[in-house]
């Protein structure tokens, strides 16, 4: 009898991939779905697979679902997969045997991410480039509540790292280019709010050498140029992504709130009274 395998999976409005993605994980011994409140039918289709459907607050990210989610499973080994993604036959089969051989602690599976209906080679998102801990004995794993902190592993831990293409997840990252920009402003935000809590100053020189090393990174070393258009444009996104971070960050700071937009509201509503103003002098 191989040894009991958890799978967790955060979802929120996923009624289009939630489906495809059990189907990939209906082999594990148990399956816990976290699910944030949902207005679609996720839960509903969910509930044809597992009867373990915790619900969570909304946070607008991940993390701290997976973090609670985690504290549900049952097994020691556990594997952690988003609704977008799916755990090919080869993938499977390996985790189940790295399981049995007792010899690693955790995983680091390659993942083979589709942006707009293209399979990445490059851009730091090609399958060996873009790795994650997603198969682990669950004491030696944590998640933390930062939004893209992803998780955290024991130093005593022994870890495997699967070099294979072949047993990469299969993630479809981003359907279309909106998709993307409204996932773009919401993790900016999010960002950008913690760098505020956490009194995180705004540094212009900083921003403008990370700039330029995050572009050259992932077009050059990373060989966006492998991925034509999409690569240039991707790399040119991801700098971008950083200095919508930090100009949120420049304008919280400057209004002295996270919900800034209500403060340049009353300055022009001000505005707009002085100019009303000059008519009713008249």
């Amino acid at each position: 009898m191989r040894k009991p395998i958890s799978v967790i999976i955060h979802t929120f409005n996923e009624e289009k991939n939630i489906r495809n993605c059990l189907e990939c994980v209906k082999w594990a011994d148990e399956i816990i779905v976290v699910d944030m409140y949902s207005d679609d039918k996720t839960i509903e289709i969910a509930q044809g697979y597992t009867d373990k459907i915790f619900m969570y607050e909304r946070s607008g990210y991940a993390d701290p679902a997976r973090k609670f989610a985690l504290e549900q499973a049952s097994s020691e080994w556990i594997l952690v997969v988003d609704a977008d993604e799916l755990v090919p036959m080869k993938l499977q089969r390996v985790l189940i045997d790295i399981a049995e051989s007792d010899k690693y602690d955790a995983v680091l599976i390659p993942h083979l991410n589709y942006f707009f209906g293209y399979p990445m080679k490059g851009t730091g998102w090609g399958p060996l480039q873009d790795m994650h801990i997603r198969f682990f004995k669950k004491q030696y794993m944590y998640y933390s509540d930062k939004v893209h902190d992803f998780a955290h592993l024991s130093k005593d831990a022994r870890l495997f790292r699967l070099l294979d293409k072949d047993c990469a997840f299969v993630h479809f990252n981003f359907l279309t280019v909106e998709h993307y920009i409204e996932k773009f402003n919401r993790y900016t935000t999010i960002e950008a709010q913690g760098k505020y809590k956490h009194d995180i100053p705004f540094d212009l020189k900083k921003i403008v050498i990370s700039s330029a090393k995050e572009f050259i990174r992932r077009f050059l070393f990373c060989k966006g140029y492998s991925d034509g258009f999409r690569g240039l444009s991707l790399s040119l996104l991801m700098v971008t992504y950083q200095l919508v971070i930090n100009l949120k960050l420049k304008i919280m700071y400057e209004c002295s709130n996270l919900n800034y937009d209500e403060v340049i509201r009353l300055k022009y509503n001000k505005i707009a009274e002085q100019i009303r103003a000059e008519y009713s002098e008249e």
